[in-house]
Protein backbone atom coordinates (compact mmCIF):
# COMPACT_ATOMS: atom_id res chain seq x y z
CA UNK A 1 0.00 0.00 0.00
CA UNK A 2 1.62 3.52 -0.53
CA UNK A 3 2.00 5.62 1.85
CA UNK A 4 3.03 9.40 1.60
CA UNK A 5 6.72 9.50 1.68
CA UNK A 6 8.40 10.65 5.19
CA UNK A 7 10.51 14.14 5.45
CA UNK A 8 14.15 13.66 5.95
CA UNK A 9 15.37 14.17 9.06
CA UNK A 10 18.70 16.20 10.65
CA UNK A 11 19.93 13.01 11.41
CA UNK A 12 19.84 12.09 7.34
CA UNK A 13 22.52 14.49 6.61
CA UNK A 14 24.55 15.45 9.83
CA UNK A 15 27.97 15.01 10.77
CA UNK A 16 28.20 11.73 13.61
CA UNK A 17 31.79 12.64 13.88
CA UNK A 18 32.41 15.42 16.25
CA UNK A 19 35.07 17.10 17.49
CA UNK A 20 33.95 18.63 21.45
CA UNK A 21 36.12 20.80 23.76
CA UNK A 22 35.58 21.87 26.94
CA UNK A 23 34.74 25.16 28.34
CA UNK A 24 38.06 25.16 29.56
CA UNK A 25 40.01 24.07 26.46
CA UNK A 26 42.45 27.21 25.70
CA UNK A 27 42.69 29.34 22.42
CA UNK A 28 45.23 27.61 20.89
CA UNK A 29 43.87 24.08 21.20
CA UNK A 30 40.74 25.23 19.99
CA UNK A 31 42.48 27.04 16.67
CA UNK A 32 44.12 23.32 16.34
CA UNK A 33 41.06 21.41 16.64
CA UNK A 34 39.29 23.90 13.61
CA UNK A 35 42.55 23.55 11.58
CA UNK A 36 43.55 20.10 11.76
CA UNK A 37 40.09 18.35 11.44
CA UNK A 38 38.76 21.09 8.57
CA UNK A 39 36.31 21.86 10.51
CA UNK A 40 34.30 25.54 11.32
CA UNK A 41 32.77 24.93 14.57
CA UNK A 42 33.62 22.92 17.57
CA UNK A 43 30.59 22.46 20.12
CA UNK A 44 31.55 23.01 23.84
CA UNK A 45 30.36 20.15 26.58
CA UNK A 46 30.22 19.98 29.78
CA UNK A 47 31.28 17.25 31.84
CA UNK A 48 27.88 15.14 31.22
CA UNK A 49 28.72 15.31 27.60
CA UNK A 50 25.66 18.12 27.31
CA UNK A 51 26.34 20.74 25.11
CA UNK A 52 27.12 24.33 26.90
CA UNK A 53 27.56 26.15 23.64
CA UNK A 54 29.96 26.31 20.46
CA UNK A 55 33.20 27.76 19.55
CA UNK A 56 33.10 29.39 15.82
CA UNK A 57 36.41 30.16 13.42
CA UNK A 58 34.52 33.34 13.29
CA UNK A 59 34.58 33.25 17.67
CA UNK A 60 38.85 32.45 17.11
CA UNK A 61 39.42 35.68 14.38
CA UNK A 62 38.47 38.38 16.59
CA UNK A 63 41.80 37.40 18.38
CA UNK A 64 43.40 39.29 14.90
CA UNK A 65 41.11 42.43 15.62
CA UNK A 66 42.45 42.88 19.43
CA UNK A 67 44.33 45.96 19.06
CA UNK A 68 41.73 47.60 16.59
CA UNK A 69 38.69 47.07 18.95
CA UNK A 70 40.84 48.21 22.20
CA UNK A 71 41.73 51.66 20.53
CA UNK A 72 38.07 51.71 19.10
CA UNK A 73 34.46 52.68 20.60
CA UNK A 74 31.17 52.45 18.78
CA UNK A 75 28.19 54.81 20.11
CA UNK A 76 25.42 53.32 18.12
CA UNK A 77 25.72 49.77 19.42
CA UNK A 78 28.24 49.60 22.39
CA UNK A 79 26.75 46.27 23.57
CA UNK A 80 27.73 44.59 20.39
CA UNK A 81 30.93 46.30 20.88
CA UNK A 82 32.04 45.28 24.50
CA UNK A 83 31.10 41.73 22.94
CA UNK A 84 33.54 41.01 20.12
CA UNK A 85 36.52 43.09 22.25
CA UNK A 86 35.28 40.36 24.98
CA UNK A 87 35.97 37.75 22.44
CA UNK A 88 38.71 39.03 21.03
CA UNK A 89 40.55 39.25 24.63
CA UNK A 90 39.24 35.50 25.37
CA UNK A 91 41.46 32.94 26.26
CA UNK A 92 39.23 29.89 26.61
CA UNK A 93 36.12 28.15 25.30
CA UNK A 94 34.20 29.60 28.22
CA UNK A 95 35.29 33.03 27.35
CA UNK A 96 34.47 32.37 23.16
CA UNK A 97 31.77 30.73 23.05
CA UNK A 98 27.94 31.11 22.20
CA UNK A 99 25.98 30.17 25.27
CA UNK A 100 23.90 28.76 25.50
CA UNK A 101 24.30 26.38 22.35
CA UNK A 102 21.53 26.57 19.84
CA UNK A 103 20.37 22.97 19.33
CA UNK A 104 18.02 20.68 16.87
CA UNK A 105 16.94 17.64 18.10
CA UNK A 106 18.18 14.75 15.68
CA UNK A 107 15.15 13.51 14.51
CA UNK A 108 13.80 17.23 13.71
CA UNK A 109 13.14 18.10 10.03
CA UNK A 110 15.59 19.97 7.75
CA UNK A 111 13.33 22.60 7.26
CA UNK A 112 12.78 23.27 10.64
CA UNK A 113 16.85 23.52 10.85
CA UNK A 114 17.29 25.50 8.36
CA UNK A 115 14.30 27.99 9.54
CA UNK A 116 16.45 28.01 13.28
CA UNK A 117 19.76 29.11 11.28
CA UNK A 118 18.27 31.82 9.27
CA UNK A 119 16.45 33.15 12.34
CA UNK A 120 19.32 32.99 14.76
CA UNK A 121 21.73 34.10 11.75
CA UNK A 122 23.98 30.93 12.56
CA UNK A 123 26.00 28.57 10.04
CA UNK A 124 26.22 25.49 12.75
CA UNK A 125 23.48 23.67 14.75
CA UNK A 126 24.37 21.26 17.77
CA UNK A 127 22.46 17.97 17.00
CA UNK A 128 21.24 16.61 20.50
CA UNK A 129 19.30 13.55 21.25
CA UNK A 130 16.10 12.64 23.32
CA UNK A 131 18.60 12.80 26.79
CA UNK A 132 20.09 15.92 25.50
CA UNK A 133 23.28 14.73 24.28
CA UNK A 134 25.30 15.50 21.42
CA UNK A 135 24.21 13.23 18.33
CA UNK A 136 25.71 15.71 15.43
CA UNK A 137 26.19 18.62 14.11
CA UNK A 138 24.49 20.03 10.91
CA UNK A 139 25.70 22.96 8.98
CA UNK A 140 24.16 24.90 6.38
CA UNK A 141 26.13 23.12 3.53
CA UNK A 142 24.15 19.52 5.16
CA UNK A 143 21.17 21.10 4.47
CA UNK A 144 21.41 21.96 1.37
CA UNK A 145 22.20 18.70 0.34
CA UNK A 146 18.71 18.04 0.07
CA UNK A 147 18.39 20.20 -2.98
CA UNK A 148 20.79 18.10 -5.04
CA UNK A 149 18.67 14.69 -5.00
CA UNK A 150 18.60 14.05 -9.16
CA UNK A 151 15.34 14.49 -10.91
CA UNK A 152 14.24 10.74 -11.02
CA UNK A 153 14.48 10.61 -7.59
CA UNK A 154 11.94 13.45 -6.93
CA UNK A 155 10.48 12.00 -9.81
CA UNK A 156 9.60 8.32 -8.01
CA UNK A 157 9.07 10.12 -4.61
CA UNK A 158 6.34 11.33 -6.59
CA UNK A 159 4.57 8.85 -8.84
CA UNK A 160 4.86 6.16 -6.44
CA UNK A 161 4.46 7.90 -3.54
CA UNK A 162 2.13 11.27 -3.19
CA UNK A 163 -0.13 9.97 -6.42
CA UNK A 164 -0.79 7.19 -5.39
CA UNK A 165 -1.53 8.01 -1.50
CA UNK A 166 -4.37 10.02 -2.80
CA UNK A 167 -6.04 7.42 -4.47
CA UNK A 168 -6.23 8.91 -8.23
CA UNK A 169 -7.11 6.33 -10.71
CA UNK A 170 -5.24 4.99 -13.57
CA UNK A 171 -8.10 6.47 -15.44
CA UNK A 172 -6.97 9.67 -15.53
CA UNK A 173 -3.12 9.47 -15.40
CA UNK A 174 -1.14 12.33 -13.99
CA UNK A 175 1.82 13.72 -15.89
CA UNK A 176 5.18 14.35 -13.95
CA UNK A 177 8.20 15.86 -15.53
CA UNK A 178 11.09 16.92 -13.07
CA UNK A 179 13.81 19.20 -14.80
CA UNK A 180 16.41 20.77 -12.58
CA UNK A 181 14.39 20.22 -9.52
CA UNK A 182 11.23 21.90 -10.78
CA UNK A 183 8.29 19.86 -10.86
CA UNK A 184 5.57 20.47 -13.96
CA UNK A 185 1.90 18.54 -12.99
CA UNK A 186 -0.45 18.19 -16.33
CA UNK A 187 -3.49 16.31 -16.41
CA UNK A 188 -7.20 16.81 -15.25
CA UNK A 189 -8.66 15.81 -12.28
CA UNK A 190 -11.99 15.32 -10.60
CA UNK A 191 -12.06 18.38 -8.26
CA UNK A 192 -10.41 21.24 -7.82
CA UNK A 193 -9.10 20.83 -4.45
CA UNK A 194 -7.61 17.79 -5.21
CA UNK A 195 -5.13 20.52 -7.80
CA UNK A 196 -4.44 22.34 -4.73
CA UNK A 197 -3.77 19.21 -2.24
CA UNK A 198 -1.65 17.82 -4.84
CA UNK A 199 0.30 21.13 -5.74
CA UNK A 200 0.79 21.79 -1.95
CA UNK A 201 1.95 18.03 -1.04
CA UNK A 202 4.43 18.25 -4.29
CA UNK A 203 5.85 21.70 -3.39
CA UNK A 204 6.94 19.46 0.22
CA UNK A 205 8.34 17.14 -1.23
CA UNK A 206 12.03 17.47 0.07
CA UNK A 207 14.53 18.84 -2.81
CA UNK A 208 11.74 20.02 -5.19
CA UNK A 209 12.85 24.00 -5.78
CA UNK A 210 9.12 24.70 -8.00
CA UNK A 211 6.03 23.23 -8.78
CA UNK A 212 4.55 24.26 -12.15
CA UNK A 213 0.58 22.92 -11.65
CA UNK A 214 -0.92 22.87 -14.50
CA UNK A 215 -3.81 20.49 -13.67
CA UNK A 216 -7.73 21.16 -14.33
CA UNK A 217 -10.38 19.58 -12.67
CA UNK A 218 -14.21 18.86 -13.96
CA UNK A 219 -15.81 20.68 -11.15
CA UNK A 220 -15.21 22.99 -8.12
CA UNK A 221 -16.01 21.79 -5.04
CA UNK A 222 -15.41 25.04 -3.18
CA UNK A 223 -17.92 26.32 -4.08
CA UNK A 224 -20.76 26.21 -2.07
CA UNK A 225 -24.54 26.85 -3.41
CA UNK A 226 -26.78 28.60 -1.67
CA UNK A 227 -29.24 27.56 -0.44
CA UNK A 228 -32.98 27.75 -1.36
CA UNK A 229 -35.35 30.50 0.39
CA UNK A 230 -38.52 29.39 1.40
Amino acid sequence: MSTFPRHRRVADVMTKRVHVASPTTPFKLLVRIIEENRISAIPIVDQGGVAVGLVSDGDLIWKERMEELESSTDLFHPRRHQKERAKAEGLTAADLMTSPAITVPADGRLGDAARLMHERKVRQLVVVDDRGKIAGIVSRSDVLQVFLRTDEDLHEEIVDGIIPALMFTSDDPIGVDVRCSVVTLEGKVDRKSDVEILGRLTRAVDGVVGVDNKLTYRWDDTVREALPVW
